[in-house]
């Protein structure tokens, strides 16, 4: 990762940017453009997790360059979300926000974290350390089911 890119809690004042960056990376995936013009509410984000605290982001130039949202349940600490900048993928943002979305999930006291992986974005997830565990049935299609420790 360049040394100039940091991370630190979204603010509300980053909403329109991570809403950019969401809307831009999912449509980058050539695999998924077709379920976002079938269903363009999907590209839609809310800033509920902002307003409760749970989204952090990657800033670089002075911007924002990718987010990571931590979901807590009652039984799991989960990446709801993990989207970088599609000018600026393969430089380490992806993986600086898989470290530090492990970070916090371990302050709080979580051993693991999981997420459902879209199939084309499991092997980033391999990649930063997660394992499958199986298939994961999501609201349009199925995923993997992955998770990894979040120790240092």
């Amino acid at each position: 990762m360049s040394p100039a890119v940091s991370i630190r809690s979204a603010a509300a004042t980053d909403v329109p940017a991570v809403r950019d960056v969401y809307r831009r990376s999912s449509m980058s995936n050539e695999g998924d453009r077709a379920l976002f013009t079938l269903h363009p509410e999907l590209l839609d984000w809310s800033d509920r997790a902002v307003w409760e605290g749970r989204t952090r982001v990657a800033i670089a130039g002075g911007r924002v360059v990718g987010f990571a949202t931590l979901l807590l349940t009652e039984t799991s600490a989960d990446v709801e979300d993990l989207f970088v900048d599609p000018e600026c993928v393969r430089r380490g943002i992806g993986r600086a926000l898989a470290e530090d979305i492990a970070a916090v999930a371990h302050a709080l006291g979580w051993p693991f974290i999981e997420v459902d992986a879209n199939p084309h974005a499991s092997s980033f997830y391999t990649r930063v350390g997660f394992v499958a565990l199986g298939e994961a049935v999501v609201q349009y299609g199925s995923g993997v089911r992955m998770r990894r420790s979040t120790s240092p």
